[in-house]
């Protein structure tokens, strides 16, 4: 699957009852996620409009963006690759153009 920026290509190679694994960049870089932290956006985005996705590459994140969510869980820039997932789910809609952001689709 391909990025929110299209810049960037990931794959993800297991899903378990604790969570899922990407791999992430080129280097693709083992990267598990819990369930929790993807069962939590919908509530993250609930009733909020566009939301930042906000992905750094730093363990700090943009306060109230999709990254901070993310890194509770693991201290990694995963925000547009989870984006693109959930996207991809139908879980979220993403707004690519810059700053790239995120919303809830309506159902959610």
């Amino acid at each position: 699957m391909a990025t929110p920026s299209g810049r960037g290509r990931f794959t993800v190679a297991r899903y378990t009852a604790d969570g899922l694994v990407l791999l992430l960049g080129q280097k693709e870089a083992w990267t598990p996620l819990p369930w929790r932290a993807l069962e939590e956006v919908p509530e993250l985005l609930r009733g909020r409009g566009w939301v930042l996705i906000g992905s750094v590459y730093s363990v700090d994140a943009k306060v109230g963006s999709l990254d901070e969510h993310l890194k509770r869980f693991l201290k990694r820039a995963t925000a547009g690759w989870v984006a693109a997932l959930l996207e991809e789910a139908g879980v979220l809609s993403i707004d690519r153009s810059p700053p790239s952001r995120v919303k809830l689709q309506a159902g959610w």
